[in-house]
C-alpha cells in the first residue's frame, strides 16, 4: 500500500513476461506453422493451464527457496523454528508474495480465454483435468520443497532454480512434439508434463492411461521433499554451525 505504483510496474512486467510464450504460440499459427495434431486453440488451452498452474504456486510457496537461503545464511532460521506449529508449514506460510498475485491473475484470464474459444468439454473431462492439476502442483510442491531443503547444506544454489525453471518450460508443450526419451523424463523422472500438456489433453478427451500413472511419482517428489526438509530441519544447526 506504500508504493503502489511500484506494485502496478511490477504486476504488469510479469504479466508481460508471462504472456510471452503465448504470443509467440500466436505468431507461429498466424504464419501458417503450428504444432502437429493441435489447433491454436488447444496449443493455447495448454499453454494457459501451465501458466494457471504455475500462477497458483508463485505466491504461495514459489519464493519458499529464497526465504529459506536468506534465513539459513542470515543464522534466523531458528525465528521460524521457534513459532507454535509445524516448522514445515511455517516455512511455506511466510513465503507468500503478493507482489507474484499478477501470475495467477494472467493465468486465470488466459485458462478464461482459451475455455471460451475451445467446444463444450465433459463432465468427466473436467474431473479429470482438476485431478491432474491437482497432481501438477503437488509434484511442483515437491520439487520446491527439495530445492529449499539444499538450502540448509549449499546455501547459494540458485543456478539449481534456474534449472528447474528450464526444465519445467516443456510442460507448455505437447509431448508428442519430443523425443521417445524426453517423454520419458518428463513423464516419469521429473513429470513436468503435468504442469500443463496432461490436464490439458484430459480436458479436451485425449487422456491416456499413462497422464494418470504419472500422478505417482507427482506423489512421490512431494513425499520426498517433505522428508528431505524435515530431516534438513533436524539437521539444522543454527548460526553456531
Amino acid at each position: 500500500m506504500a508504493y503502489r505504483l511500484d506494485f502496478i510496474f511490477t504486476q504488469a512486467i510479469m504479466l508481460v513476461s508471462r504472456l510471452l510464450i503465448p504470443l509467440l504460440t500466436v505468431l507461429i499459427y498466424s504464419n501458417g506453422g503450428g504444432l502437429p495434431g493441435w489447433s491454436f486453440p488447444e496449443a493455447l488451452l495448454i499453454q494457459s493451464v501451465f501458466m494457471l498452474c504455475t500462477g497458483i504456486c508463485a505466491p504461495f510457496f514459489n519464493d519458499m527457496v529464497w526465504i529459506t537461503m536468506d534465513h539459513v545464511r542470515e543464522g534466523t532460521y531458528d525465528m521460524l523454528m521457534l513459532k507454535p506449529g509445524s516448522t514445515i508449514f511455517i516455512t511455506v506460510a511466510s513465503s507468500f508474495g503478493f507482489e507474484q498475485i499478477g501470475a495467477f491473475i494472467g493465468g486465470a484470464g488466459m485458462f478464461t480465454y482459451s475455455l471460451a474459444t475451445l467446444p463444450q468439454v465433459s463432465a468427466i473431462g473436467v474431473l479429470q483435468f482438476l485431478f491432474l492439476f491437482f497432481m501438477g502442483i503437488c509434484m511442483n510442491l515437491g520439487c520446491i520443497l527439495l530445492l529449499s531443503a539444499v538450502c540448509f547444506k549449499w546455501v547459494g544454489n540458485t543456478r539449481l532454480v534456474l534449472i528447474y525453471d528450464a526444465i519445467s518450460m516443456f510442460g507448455r508443450y505437447p509431448g508428442g512434439i519430443f523425443s521417445n526419451a524426453l517423454q520419458i523424463v518428463t513423464t516419469w523422472v521429473i513429470p513436468v508434463a503435468i504442469l500443463g500438456f496432461f490436464p490439458a489433453a484430459a480436458l479436451l478427451g485425449r487422456s491416456t492411461p499413462k497422464m494418470f500413472l504419472s500422478a505417482i511419482p507427482c506423489a512421490a517428489f512431494l513425499a520426498l521433499g517433505w522428508l528431505v526438509f524435515r530431516r534438513m530441519i533436524y539437521l539444522y544447526q543454527s548460526a553456531g554451525g
